[in-house]
Order: C-alpha cells, then sequence, then structure tokens
C-alpha cells in the first residue's frame, strides 16, 4: 500500500510541476493550448493530492480501530491474570448474605479498573456506601441489607462493579464515570432506598475519582473513605465528593 501511494504522491508531484513549467511558458509565448496543458496537469496533480489524502485517512482510521482493540484484548488478558485462583470459588468471591461480590474481589476490580482507565484516558468513579440502620432488630437489618444489595444491582449499570466490603458498607466501580456521574449514581441509591424502606434507614456516600482526586487505586480509596467519614459526620443522609488537591 505504501508504494502504491508512493507512486500516486509521485505522479501528482510531477503533475504539478509540469503544469507550473507549462504555464510559465504559456503566459510568455502567449500560447492558448500551452495553457490548457498546464491546467490539465494541475487538475492531475490536484486528483492525485485528493486520493493520496483519502488513502492516508482510511489509513488512520483503521490503525486507530486495531488500537482499541488491542487495549480491549490487553484489558481482558489482565482480567484473568489479576484474579486469583481462590478467586474463581464463587464461595471466595460472593457474600453469602446479599450474593454481591465480597471486599478481597473489589480490591482487584479498583487496581484492574484504573489501569484500564489509565491506558484507555478515561475516568472512573469509586462510590463508597454505608447504611445506618440503628434502632432495628437483627431481622430487620438483615431484611434491609438484602434490599439495599436488590436496589443496587436494580440501579447501577452491568458493567459497574458492586461489592459488599462490609456489615453495613459497600462499594461501587464505576467505569468511564466522573464524580458528577457517582455523585449522580449515588442520588439515585438514596431515593430508591427511602422509597423502598422509609426515611428512618439514612444511606452515607463518599465520592472519588481518577484521575480528578488521585492517580493510583489505594490515594482514590483513600480519598474516597474521607469523603464517606465527612458524610457520616454529617449525621443525615448524605454524598460527600473527596476535595481536588
Amino acid at each position: 500500500m505504501v508504494r502504491r501511494m508512493d507512486r500516486r504522491a509521485l505522479v501528482g508531484l510531477l503533475s504539478g510541476a509540469a503544469g507550473l513549467a507549462l504555464g510559465a511558458t504559456a503566459v510568455a509565448v502567449g500560447s492558448p493550448l500551452l495553457g490548457v496543458v498546464a491546467a490539465a496537469c494541475a487538475l492531475v496533480a490536484a486528483a492525485m493530492c485528493i486520493v493520496v489524502a483519502h488513502r492516508l485517512g482510511d489509513h488512520r482510521r483503521n490503525t486507530d480501530s486495531l488500537r482499541r482493540e488491542i487495549l480491549q484484548l490487553e484489558d481482558a488478558l489482565l482480567a484473568v491474570l489479576n484474579e486469583p485462583a481462590e478467586a474463581v470459588a464463587a464461595g471466595a468471591v460472593r457474600d453469602a448474605e446479599t450474593g454481591l461480590l465480597g471486599e478481597h474481589y473489589f480490591e482487584l476490580a479498583l487496581e484492574h479498573r484504573i489501569a484500564a482507565a489509565r491506558r484507555q484516558l478515561q475516568p472512573v468513579a469509586l462510590l463508597l456506601l454505608m447504611l445506618d440502620a440503628e434502632g432495628t432488630t437483627e431481622e430487620g437489618r438483615h431484611d434491609v441489607i438484602v434490599a439495599f444489595a436488590d436496589i443496587l444491582r436494580d440501579t447501577l449499570r452491568e458493567s459497574d462493579t458492586v461489592c459488599r466490603i462490609g456489615a453495613d458498607s459497600f462499594a461501587v466501580v464505576l467505569e468511564d464515570t466522573s464524580e458528577a456521574g457517582a455523585v449522580w449514581a449515588a442520588e439515585r441509591l438514596r431515593t430508591a432506598l427511602v422509597r423502598q424502606r422509609d426515611a428512618l434507614v439514612r444511606l452515607a456516600a463518599g465520592v472519588a475519582a481518577y484521575p480528578t482526586h488521585a492517580l493510583e487505586a489505594d490515594q482514590v480509596l483513600q480519598r474516597a473513605k474521607g469523603a464517606l467519614e465527612s458524610a457520616r459526620a454529617s449525621g443525615s443522609s448524605r454524598v460527600e465528593v473527596a476535595s481536588a488537591d
């Protein structure tokens, strides 16, 4: 393809040069015929330039498409390599009470999602959630936890990673999502919880995002934890976003 493109470019260059020379000669000797020939050469040169530019554009588009496919394959490979043998067993991955993914899987997923986002130049948001159902019985608390797990599954996207990381706490990794998108997701969850249960069950949420708040997975997690503590300190259902440095 490169050789064919080179020949087209050479033809265009020679045609343009010939047109320039013939045009100058036509002006010098006052020959209309030479002027027509010069114009024809110029048209050939322009046509060759258009063809070459079109071919280059197709080549760039094909290259971009191939690059995206390579990145997707890299992500799929990393997903397999980063998942340890113990994570293959469902009992090691799933929380028994809710059926959600567990804390160990969350740590791996956060690192993997941020590594993939770094290569693809996309944002990733981390949403930490904590339920406050004080005053409820153990049975009532179980019902709240299970109901909220269902809300998480019904409200969030399939591409989002939802994990239970503590007795009353959850984590959500949102791919290709900014902090604003994470806040919107948290508000939807909070509204759904109030509608399904009652206002006595409070939901605190902390948001941090890559690359806005931090560049490494552990740093993003710490920033989200800080935002969650601020939300809990308010004593009411609240969503807090980590402050940008």
